[in-house]
């Protein structure tokens, strides 16, 4: 939940509360610019109103996966589900929100590319997937990309002492031990 707060007077103070985040909104404002702008470079370019749609709706939701698949990977790192139930509901909701958004921004998406003048089993069949497949890749990159960036134990922090020890076996007793 994200929070203005303004000073009315030195005694009153109103809260407003709006959902997400800031940097939530600019990312998503960010996919939408992104979308827009191949989308008016595309139909500047091939003057078909099919391709320009389709790339720039798969730019969006690629752009926006790929947000998605980073806030998710960041829900799941929170210190929510060690603290309770209540904390752990909270964010599978919040999550099933953000499902939920995502698969809604794709329907649209098909519905807009199947409703376009141009006809064919390509027009009609193959190229309404194209922005749904980009988001989902794109929203399994950001999850990958967030996985990767964080840096883990060295394989070493593991090796417990006795494990690094040369083993011998020619001598009887115990392995390991010097004869």
């Amino acid at each position: 939940m994200g929070q203005i707060v303004r000073q009315l007077s030195p005694n009153t103070t109103r809260y407003y509360w709006y959902p997400g985040e800031k940097k939530d909104w600019l990312r998503a404002l960010l996919a939408a610019g992104a979308g827009a702008c191949v989308f008016g470079l595309s139909y500047l370019l091939t003057r078909s109103m099919l391709t320009a749609t389709v790339l720039g709706l798969g730019v969006l939701s690629g752009v926006a996966g790929f947000n998605l698949g980073r806030r998710d990977l960041r829900a799941l790192d929170d210190e929510a589900f060690e603290k309770g139930r209540r904390e752990v509901i909270g964010a599978s909701g919040r999550a099933a929100w953000r499902g939920l958004v995502q698969g809604g921004v794709m329907a649209l998406a098909v519905l807009t590319i199947v409703h376009l003048p141009a006809r064919g089993l390509v027009a009609d069949w193959l190229l309404p997937l194209v922005p749904a497949v980009a988001g989902a890749l794109a929203r399994q990159a950001g999850l990958l990309s967030g996985r990767f960036a964080r840096e883990s134990a060295p394989a070493s922090a593991y090796a417990t002492t006795a494990s690094r020890r040369p083993h011998s076996t020619d001598a009887v007793g115990e392995p390991g031990a010097a004869v």
